[in-house]
């Protein structure tokens, strides 16, 4: 989690992370109380949240993230990756509402 931080810090639009720390273990109660197995997160920007949840998902659980810019989620993806939890997440690519539409239709 430091190490996310510390690289979204570094990025020129990291007013956009809304996750810090303390908001980062709020999340892991909220999934924890709710026994969470899938997510749905709408904005990634560098996947600081994405990894707060994966963290706290079991095993087979899943996160469907959604973000407008790949590239952003890309910087984040090799720590995510180097925690072992990139298995959890499902990234697509584009506004939420289209993706949510294709989704539908399959």
């Amino acid at each position: 989690m430091k190490e996310l931080r510390e690289i979204t810090a570094k990025h020129p639009w990291n007013l956009m992370t809304a996750s810090a720390a303390d908001k980062g273990q709020f999340l892991n109660i909220l999934l924890k109380l709710i026994n969470a197995k899938n997510i749905m997160e709408i904005g990634v920007f560098t996947g600081y949240s994405l990894l707060a949840i994966a963290m706290d998902l079991p095993d087979d659980g899943t996160i469907l993230a959604m973000d407008i810019n790949r590239e952003n989620y890309e910087i984040g993806l090799p720590v995510i990756e180097k925690a072992g939890l990139a298995h959890k997440i499902d990234f697509k690519e584009g506004p939420a509402l289209s993706v949510l539409d294709q989704i539908i239709k399959t």
